[in-house]
């Protein structure tokens, strides 16, 4: 999972007293906590035709606007009558680093109410461009791999958080000129499977045709395995691509690298994802932490046929991004030698791209620090973005 949370200094672009003062004034409803169906209701309520829902859902998710005022199809009496009623603000972008390479961009969003910044990343791979996006603040599973377990949970990211980092990607593609998101990944920050009410609420906005209409096929989640969560996930019909962090050949080599795989081994990994393809036809995809010298072995590919050989799944490769100066990277040519030999052995697999590697964007990189981000990364073209 890629993602990270940044600590604002103490006189940052947003502090946590700023809504305070607000804590005794009635608060407006925050429509993107809301499903289009409760929206659709909560506008009916007030005496509105129907219609006019579609045409508040159009302007908040479709054109991105953040004030009543610009729905011009909208009356104005209505739109006041909305704006008192409802807040459509955005969420604050904190900073924007692209890569120098043209492959991704780093974002940092600010949580109001909370000291701290939730980064996602946009991807690029010809037409396709893909968002990886946040679930949670922090995570519970503290993989040793990742530097984002460090942190620890803090808390779960609400649905508007969630769709907040997705508007705020589009808009910078919108100002660059560049086509839209296309395809979701939920692998930045936490387990998105354990705050399954707002993921499952988030996907509900994402998948609607007058907001985001992007499909299933389109949609991947990645898990740690909690079994309970996918067996959750099985039982919504949502047909959307699943990928388990497998990253270890045996169930004491994955314990070593994942404390999880103590509760849910790799037994029940391969035993879901099979049920997982019975019932939505679609491979899951493993994916494997490639540390040099340690999972990229002949005797770790001879394992892995063993426990997935038989399975309708795929392998992704990841090579490891450690912290500078620690060991464990492999190199390309070690990474294609062990691609070549599970192909050797009749399994499918690929390596995944490095995009954002080097912005701290990849698998991994990306831990708490300071705003704005440090100008050693991208050669120093981090910018805070205009709010």
């Amino acid at each position: 999972m890629i993602t990270a949370a940044i600590r604002f200094p103490e006189k940052g672009i947003f502090k946590m007293k700023d809504t305070l003062v607000m804590k005794n004034m009635q608060q407006p409803i925050r429509l993107k906590n809301m499903s289009p169906g409760e929206l659709a209701e909560q506008i009916r309520s007030t005496g509105e035709p129907a219609f006019r829902a579609n045409q508040v859902i159009k302007w908040v998710y479709q054109k991105r606007v953040d004030s009543f005022e610009e729905m011009k199809n909208v009356s104005k009496a209505t739109r006041r009558m909305l704006a008192g009623k409802f807040t459509i603000e955005k969420l604050p972008v904190a900073a924007v680093l692209p890569s120098p390479r043209g492959d991704a961009v780093k974002f940092g969003f600010a949580l109001r109410g909370d000291p701290y910044i939730i980064e996602s990343v946009l991807l690029f791979d010809g037409d396709r461009h893909t968002a990886c996006l946040s679930s949670q603040l922090g995570c519970s599973l503290g993989c040793t791999f990742c530097e984002t377990g460090n942190l620890g949970f803090i808390r779960n990211l609400t649905q508007e958080e969630i769709i907040g980092q997705l508007i705020g990607i589009n808009d910078y593609c919108g100002k660059m000129g560049e086509r839209l998101v296309t395809n979701i990944v939920f692998m930045g920050m936490g387990e998105a499977l354990s705050n399954f009410e707002a993921f499952r609420a988030s996907l509900a906005v994402i998948m609607n045709e007058e907001c985001f209409n992007i499909g299933g096929r389109r949609i991947t989640v990645s898990t740690a395995g909690v079994i309970p969560s996918i067996e959750r996930l099985m039982r919504e019909d949502l047909a959307i691509g699943l990928a388990i962090s497998l990253n270890g050949y045996s169930n004491e080599g994955r314990s070593a690298v994942m404390p999880i795989n103590k509760k849910y081994p790799i037994e029940t990994l391969t035993a879901i994802a099979a049920r997982y393809f019975k019932k939505t036809g679609r491979r899951v995809t493993f994916e494997y932490i490639v540390i040099q010298g340690e999972t990229d072995t002949p005797e770790a590919a001879q394992s892995l046929l063993k426990l997935i050989g038989s399975l309708p799944c795929k392998i992704n490769l990841i090579p490891l991004n450690p912290p500078p100066g620690k060991p464990g990277t492999p190199s390309q040519e070690e990474l294609i030698r062990f691609l070549e030999r599970l192909h050797g052995l009749g399994l499918a697999a690929t390596i995944r791209a490095g995009r954002g590697r080097d912005i701290g964007g990849a698998c991994g990189q990306l831990t708490a620090r300071k705003y704005p981000f440090p100008d050693t990364e991208a050669g120093g073209n981090a910018s805070p973005a205009n709010r």
